[in-house]
C-alpha cells in the first residue's frame, strides 16, 4: 500500500475517532512500545520478540503521524529539535 493511501486512512482515523481518543491511544502504544523492549531484553531469545518490538515501533509511529496531524506539528519543526538533542549528544559523547 503506498504511503499517502496509508496517511490517507490515519487521517481519518483522527476524524472518526476525534482528537482525545487517539492521543490517549497513542499514550497505550508508548506503553505497549515500553513493555516490548523491556521484555526482549529479559528475554533476548525468545521467538516472538522481535516479531512484537516491530509491530510496537510501527503502531507508536502510526501514533506519532496521528499527534502531529492532530497538533499541527510539521517535519522540519520536529527535525530542529532532533539537530538540537544530536547537538547536545555529540557534546555528553566527547566527555
Amino acid at each position: 500500500m503506498k504511503r499517502k493511501k496509508i496517511e490517507k486512512i490515519f487521517k481519518k482515523s483522527i476524524e472518526v475517532y476525534g482528537k482525545e481518543t487517539q492521543s490517549r491511544q497513542a499514550m497505550e502504544e508508548c506503553a505497549e512500545l515500553v513493555q516490548a523492549i523491556n521484555k526482549c531484553l529479559r528475554y533476548p531469545n525468545k521467538d516472538d520478540c522481535k516479531d512484537n518490538l516491530v509491530e510496537e515501533i510501527a503502531d507508536v509511529e502510526i501514533m506519532l503521524f496521528q499527534l502531529k496531524e492532530m497538533f499541527y506539528i510539521n517535519e522540519t519543526e520536529v527535525h530542529e529539535w532532533k539537530e538540537k538533542k544530536a547537538k547536545r549528544e555529540k557534546e555528553r559523547l566527547k566527555m
